[in-house]
């Protein structure tokens, strides 16, 4: 059994609540078992003290699980995702929210990292349960952008996880109102748009009486909806923080993307357009527009045949991608969707297609199963 000393993973220790993983002795004798507790300070600084060690087998433990899952099986670890983050969003102000906020940053990491391509299409086309809730899917989808933005910027894994976290809590100060106003069609009531106004810095307060300490995702927080030269909320300050704005980017994008009572989610290919155009030129859209690309995986388009697809994988060439059929041109569902390279004149992608004229609903299970990554 390979073995990591106890004091460089300390940090994910919270004091009273159930061990993360088993504590050893140098000969791998167990102490305390996982989901035991470490009670105070004394009894943590006595661990230390002796030389204790963790497993790396168990350290290892999600990643193990993220990377030796075959692909149609990693649509349940995202569900599995979501189901963890929500419950850390809703308990907060919590102790233990600061290191289940960064494992669940990093799972996310882990996740994408191991196919990309699956974790755009469940940001473009969402696939949760149906108790998943609205807010906590959009802070998902933007969290993915997130990651993917910073790794296309080269930031250090540190810094792209505090953008991830950030993206988890922007809404924290909103999540009931963030819930309603997803299903609402009527204008605002004074109240909503005061707790619309006032959600940033609540948020901020949130994370901080649970004892996050990170100044730049908390700055990221805080001024997510400030614009570059001014004008936004709550302050209506220039916002010259790079992750803030990164993550202003990342919810613009992704909140064009959702579906709303009011409007359908609008297309990848026109919401990244719409965001450019909306918003001054910058290093970070450029990135962002890179990074998704014009046909991103989840995209539904018509081909030149007629029929009806879905990105499934980026190409080489950006405007060729792998899709799976998955209506004939009668709009004729296919009983097993058929996987081929956008390429030639009748498999081209002719433009988006309009998802009224899908009969049924595309299982990611199914379409990733043929997947090679």
């Amino acid at each position: 059994m390979e073995l990591c000393p106890l004091a460089k993973v300390q940090h994910k220790i919270s004091l009273g609540q159930p061990l993360p993983f088993s504590i050893r002795d140098g000969s791998s004798k167990l102490l305390l078992a996982k989901n035991q507790v470490v009670a105070d300070d004394e009894q943590l600084e006595a661990l230390l003290e002796r030389g204790a060690f963790v497993s790396l087998d168990e350290l290892r433990g999600a990643r193990a699980e993220i990377y030796n899952a075959p692909p149609a099986d990693l649509p349940t670890l995202w569900r599995k995702l979501a189901d963890g983050v929500s419950r850390v969003l809703t308990s907060m102000p919590s102790p233990s929210a600061p290191q289940a906020l960064d494992d669940a940053a990093r799972y996310l990491g882990a996740l994408t990292d191991r196919a990309p391509d699956i974790a755009l299409y469940l940001m473009v086309r969402p696939d949760y349960n149906e108790h998943t809730r609205h807010s906590v899917m959009r802070s998902l989808q933007a969290a993915t952008a997130g990651w993917l933005l910073a790794g296309r910027l080269g930031w250090p894994t540190e810094r792209a996880l505090s953008l991830v976290k950030a993206a988890f809590t922007m809404n924290l100060g909103m999540l009931d109102l963030h819930e309603r106003l997803s299903h609402q069609t009527k204008p605002l009531s004074t109240a909503q748009r005061h707790g619309l106004l006032a959600h940033p810095m609540t948020s901020v307060k949130t994370l901080q009486d649970s004892g996050v300490d990170d100044a730049e995702w908390l700055e990221a927080v805080a001024l997510h909806h400030e614009k570059p030269a001014g004008g936004g909320y709550p302050g209506g300050q220039p916002n010259r923080s790079e992750m803030a704005q990164a993550l202003r980017l990342v919810d613009i994008f992704t909140a064009k993307l959702a579906a709303r009572s009011t409007r359908p989610g609008l297309p990848a290919g026109r919401a990244i357009r719409e965001l450019l155009t909306s918003e001054p030129p910058s290093a970070l859209a450029l990135a962002l527009l890179k990074e998704v690309g014009p046909w991103p995986p989840g995209s539904l388009v018509s081909l030149q045949s007629g029929d009806t697809a879905v990105v499934v994988q980026r190409g080489a060439d950006a405007q060729s991608p792998r899709v799976a059929v998955l209506a004939n041109r009668q709009g004729e569902p296919l009983r097993d969707p058929v996987q081929r390279d956008a390429l030639g004149k009748d498999h081209a992608i002719a433009g988006p297609a309009d998802p009224a004229r899908l009969r049924t609903r595309p299982m990611p299970e199914r379409l990733f199963a043929k997947l090679h990554c």
